[in-house]
């Protein structure tokens, strides 16, 4: 026969064969590239790779289908499947390379921010060989133009429809129309567990979600070690989605204007105030790892050796001081943190915005922007991994220029030569960056020293006895820590540059049994307590006295002697507006908005109220509905709020 231009091929292969065996084809080039996804995420160790599959057969499997119809969406577009596979090996390849330079440079693996941060790429180009680029580069083409010329030499076995059939034939577009649907609805199907995650309230579930049927659960404060448990491909959507907070009603861009409105008309009212620049050279807030008041715990928890904190009980009586209600026991660092810095709640939001929200905001308001907005040099310490909470990419939202962790410090000591990064080396660093600079400073420090296990520093010598053998070895590191903590404040006292400090335990031991799982509330209420306070090498008052803070906390229902501390029992949300109004300076339009908040419901956290998923209706003021605006809006909304300080 012969042949002629629009006529068919001889072996036209029927629309319904060829659609089935592209799908086999596709299916099982997504085993194979599963498997070099894997291998590539463990930097090309195969015995790695090979490990996790047979160990996490259900995730690898699941991994399969979700690449699989990766691939079907795109051959289905193109209607060329050795073709798409040519593109999608492509892809995975430069996606895997990037990976494996980050891990060797940050050992942290590829997050979907990092393709949001670009504008950093050419600062990662020194670390990076040319020669290496120029073979990937090279091997992707071959790889490309392969695949095609194999396509175009399968059409010759399988024909084409007739270019005389009507056109919806001659371009299938039945069939082709279908395959995309289905391969799309699969693809939605099998990843929306993971893109569109519900926020389970601030239970400790939301930091660790599980996912019984893979028989995994998902980490959110470590990437590296969720990668490594759950693959590339479930780890890097797990990044990729977004936690779901319910839309408060009456949300819209009209009411948080009205809100932002309000509340500029009292900032613009309030005349008292100066601006930062004028009241400060240097502003540091220092969140002290598992920092708690053991003198608050002796009904279970006595101990020998006297007080185990003595600069901070003299520091109650010489500066404005309190208790913190921390919405966390025994973990949870980041969601104080990010509270303290930002003032805003986790109440609504649920826990590690660190995570879920923050790296996907092109910038977030906090203590570093406001600063920075006077002209202060800002700069982030933490004295360990920086990977670790996403911080290296949260920071910078924040307005930090700097960040230093545990392998930028300079000379770190460490308790007994073993554990973790003592105090004294946070406040050594921060002094160095206090000299070392001419200009205005702004200081955001996270220390490591007391963070469990609490026997990590290897105390020989314990000074501080209880009758429970790992908090004997935490107040003997919180006796080293308050010790660090008054040389720090000598040496600021010694300065000429005005200086004010917000310090602040993050959460309790989460070894106080006792406290935490007792029948009274009263009881457990004190497992959440941690110290607060505000240092100024000026003079900077309270606006309440001691008596009025102890009626305060008696009407809050906390049971505890007052140590002379004269600021009230707060969460985190309102300390950076606590530590404006003690120096009287001039603070973002939000925090008017936490005048009100933390004066009407000072403590904001669902350990308080005894809930767990839904919000208590007995605080459901007017303002606290403001605020729950406010935070949708800023972390999952439109971010309409005009202030992005």
């Amino acid at each position: 026969m012969v042949k002629t231009r629009d006529s068919a091929p001889k072996h036209t292969m029927p629309t319904v064969l060829r659609v089935l065996l592209s799908a086999v084809f596709l299916f099982a080039m997504s085993i194979i590239f599963a498997w070099f996804i894997e291998v590539r995420r463990a930097s090309g160790d195969f015995d790695d790779a090979w490990s996790f599959i047979t160990s996490h057969y259900l995730i690898f499997w699941y991994s399969v289908v979700i690449i699989f119809f990766l691939l079907a969406v795109l051959s289905a577009i193109l209607w060329r499947p050795f073709l798409s596979t040519g593109f999608f090996f492509g892809f995975i390849s430069a996606v895997t390379y990037a990976h494996i330079q980050k891990f060797k440079y940050r050992e942290a693996p590829l997050l979907p921010e990092d393709f949001l941060m670009a504008d950093q790429a050419g600062g990662l180009m020194q670390f990076i060989d040319p020669w290496e680029i120029t073979r990937l580069v090279l091997g992707i083409i071959l790889v490309i133009i392969g695949s095609g010329l194999l396509d175009h030499y399968m059409k010759k076995i399988i024909g084409n429809n007739s270019a005389k059939s009507p056109w919806w034939q001659r371009y299938a577009l039945v069939p082709r129309m279908t395959f995309t649907i289905v391969a799309l609805v699969g693809l939605m199907l099998s990843t929306d567990f993971l893109l569109h995650r519900e926020n389970p309230g601030n239970s400790a579930e939301s930091d660790n979600p599980k996912v019984e049927w893979l028989d995994t659960e998902f980490t959110g404060w470590d990437q590296s070690y969720n990668y490594k448990c759950n693959g590339f491909i479930l780890g890097f959507l797990y990044n990729l989605g977004q936690l779901e907070m319910k839309e408060p009603e009456g949300y819209n861009e009209k009411r948080i204007l009205e809100i932002a409105k309000k509340y500029e008309t009292i900032k613009e009212a309030d005349t008292k105030r100066e601006p930062l620049n004028e009241i400060v050279d240097n502003v540091i807030v220092i969140l002290d790892e598992t920092f708690y008041d053991p003198e608050l715990l002796d009904k279970y928890y006595g101990h020998t050796g006297g007080d185990p904190l003595p600069n901070l009980h003299a520091l109650f009586e010489d500066y404005p001081s309190g208790y913190m209600y921390s919405p966390e026991y025994g973990g949870g660092t980041a969601n104080v943190e990010f509270e303290v810095f930002t003032s805003l709640s986790i109440f609504w939001s649920g826990r590690l915005q660190y995570i879920n929200s923050v790296p996907k905001l092109p910038s977030i308001m906090s203590v570093a922007s406001w600063a920075k907005g006077f002209d202060f040099d800002t700069d982030a310490i933490h004295v360990y991994d920086g990977t670790m909470y996403k911080r290296y990419i949260v920071y910078p939202k924040m307005g930090y220029d700097n960040f230093i962790d545990e392998d930028e410090i300079e000379n770190p000591e460490r308790e007994n030569g073993v554990g973790y990064i003592n105090d004294r080396t946070v406040y050594r660093e921060i002094l160095s960056l206090l000299q070392n600079n001419d200009g205005k400073q702004m200081v955001g420090a996270v220390t490591m020293q007391n963070h469990a296990t609490y026997s990590s520093a290897g105390y020989s010598d314990l000074e501080y006895i209880t009758n429970h053998p790992e908090l004997s070895h935490s107040f003997q590191s919180l006796h080293y820590a308050d010790q660090y903590l008054g040389e720090f404040l000598e040496a600021l006292d010694q300065l000429d540059e005005r200086t004010v400090v917000l310090w602040f335990g993050d959460h309790a031991a989460g070894v106080l049994d006792a406290y935490a799982k007792s029948d009274t509330k009263s009881e457990r209420d004190l497992a959440q307590l941690t110290p607060y306070f505000v240092y100024a090498n000026f003079e900077v008052k309270s606006p309440f006295t001691v008596q009025e803070v102890a009626e305060i906390n008696q009407a809050l229902g906390f049971d505890f002697p007052t140590r002379g501390v004269n600021l009230p029992t707060t969460t985190p949300n309102c300390l950076a507006n606590t530590m404006y109004n003690v120096m009287k300076a001039e603070k973002p339009v939000l925090q008017y908005l936490l005048d009100v908040v933390c004066e009407e419901s000072p403590i904001l956290a669902r350990k308080y109220y005894d809930v767990s998923d839904d919000s208590p209706a007995k605080i459901d003021t007017a303002t606290l509905q403001e605020y729950e605006l406010v935070n949708y809006d800023v972390l999952s909304g439109e971010y309409y709020w005009p202030y992005k300080e």
